[in-house]
């Protein structure tokens, strides 16, 4: 009587989790709580007769994981602080165990392909990393400055500090921030049904670009002479770098320099999400997704995205997730529909209450849900969500709020209230800036207070970009990094409006570095 644990990749006997043909037509175990016994994991589980404590599995740290499997070897689906799947179940104790020796036999999941790898750090050296790009038309230099910052954040991988561990393999994919206006038609988004579609290579794959190459919208001589002019089928759907690659920094810039005429209403989580789990990213034989092959098992994941906006994922139900109720929220992008907040189709996705009817956006919990890592992000790592991090430089204050231990303070950064409406407010050297929700501007009635100001600008009420730069409160991208941060320690943000974009880079490579195991 056994059972295939396919996130653990094990086969458990059942009769060790006490949940015998008494419980068997139960709609579930409940779990109580754990704990470690003699380098074991005790259970205790109410299979509807009472609590029950059960000991058998050995973990690699000081947590726990658990398997419930009824008399004929079917798991009961474990509700609770659990959760419902397989996947949650393993995450919330946060390690890849073992059988016990007395617990029957262990074998691969050969039908999930589960790897038997680390929970606590990746010893492959590997790390698959996904750059978002805003390629609206704010975006040139904030792409230029990171590609010049590109070498930092490959120095910072492959040759961090003593005692640390290295990148050894790298994969690099980039998408844009483009899914078009399904259902709407509207100026500068070329390809209103699905834009680049969170496809890798949007260069040489996605369908909105293909309007506005960034030869044909870059000034001679920008791009490095290692891109081949016109040429978008130049580079695979991804780069793959070895340590010391001596063209990574030029190949980076031919990709990722998206240039500008993406559309400007922006879906920066929904883009990474298509490109992640809406496609099929894994590393996978017969795999024949546009993006397979990206994503490793034993690798790192980690996204970074680089925009200068809020978040505008909006609801689109063809897209849902299985079981997840949704409403429809396309006719945001409908110029004539009086839904929304505001008759501006941008400022719609500012001056709505988070949650609110008026609100358009996906709920974060679609990208990162703390209570059930197998959602969202998380999901690429199944048992093992901790291996996803999250970076942004976007939409936040040159000079973020910190607690006395010197980590962001993410509450006084993006307040308390569900609403949004103590987030940040202050001025800079540069003028007033804000994470409020709702929060408008009064000197330019087609924007809210900027979250940041370029760095070094003098200050003005002017709304033209072109007489001083600044980027708007990217809120929800925010909270995705302090989710991140929060729960698994790997989630960060800095602000777009920097000059130079190194000291940003180097953080990130540090906190990918975390995630490493060292030498």
């Amino acid at each position: 009587m056994t059972k295939r644990w396919g996130t653990l990749g094990l086969v458990v006997s059942a009769a060790l989790f006490g949940c015998t043909s008494d419980s068997s037509g139960a709609p579930g175990c409940q779990f109580v709580s754990s704990s470690r016994s003699g380098g074991l994991c005790q259970l205790t589980l109410d299979c509807g007769g009472g609590p029950s404590a059960w000991v058998g599995l050995s973990c690699g740290d000081d947590s726990c994981g658990c398997v419930v499997n009824d008399r004929t070897g079917d798991r009961f689906p474990v509700t609770g602080a659990c959760g419902q799947t397989d996947e949650a179940l393993t995450a919330v104790f946060g390690s890849h165990c073992r059988a016990a020796p007395d617990a029957g036999a262990a074998a691969v999941d050969a039908a999930r392909d589960v790897p038997a790898a680390q929970a606590t750090c990746v010893r492959s050296g590997a790390v698959d990393l996904l750059f978002e790009i805003d390629n609206s038309n704010s975006m040139r230099a904030n792409q230029a400055a990171l590609a010049r910052a590109f070498p930092a954040l490959l120095d910072g991988l492959t040759n961090p500090p003593a005692g640390a561990a290295a990148v050894t393999s790298l994969h690099v994919g980039v998408i844009s921030s483009d899914l078009g206006t399904p259902g709407s038609q509207v100026p500068s988004c070329a390809n209103s049904e699905v834009g680049d579609d969170g496809l890798l290579n949007p260069i040489r794959y996605g369908q909105a670009i293909r309007s506005h190459q960034p030869w044909t919208t870059l000034p001679t001589g920008t791009r490095p002479s290692r891109c081949r002019a016109e040429d978008r089928n130049q580079y695979p759907s991804f780069l793959a770098f070895d340590a010391g690659s001596a063209t990574a920094r030029d190949d980076f810039t031919c990709n990722a320099l998206l240039s500008i005429g993406g559309c400007g209403l922006e879906q920066q989580l929904e883009a990474a999400y298509r490109a992640l789990v809406s496609h099929d990213p894994r590393e996978r034989t017969g795999n024949a997704d546009p993006n397979a092959g990206f994503v490793r098992d034993d690798a790192v994941l980690a996204i970074v995205m680089l925009t200068d906006e809020e978040d505008g994922s909006v609801r689109d139900c063809r897209n849902a997730e299985t079981g997840v109720a949704c409403t429809d929220a396309l006719s945001v992008f409908d110029f004539n529909s009086t839904t929304w907040a505001s008759p501006d189709l941008n400022l719609r996705g500012y001056l709505y209450a988070p949650g609110s009817t008026q609100d358009p956006t996906w709920p974060l919990d679609r990208y990162v849900d703390p209570a059930r890592p197998a959602r969202g992000f998380t999901s690429l790592k199944p048992g093992r969500p901790a291996n996803v991090v999250f970076a942004a430089i976007a939409g936040v204050p040159l000079e973020l709020p910190v607690t006395a231990a010197g980590a962001i303070d993410w509450t006084a950064l993006l307040g308390a209230m569900p609403d949004g409406s103590d987030g940040y407010v202050g001025s800079s050297a540069e003028g007033p800036v804000s994470m409020r929700q709702r929060n408008m501007d009064p000197s330019c009635s087609t924007r809210v207070v900027p979250a940041c100001r370029r760095e070094g600008t003098s200050p003005t009420t002017s709304c033209d970009t072109t007489v001083q730069y600044a980027a708007l409160p990217s809120r929800r991208i925010a909270e995705v990094a302090r989710r991140f941060a929060v729960t698994y320690g790997t989630g960060t943000i800095s602000s777009v409006c920097r000059n130079d974009y190194t000291a940003a880079v180097g953080g990130i490579a540090a906190l990918i570095g975390t995630r490493l195991c060292a030498p």
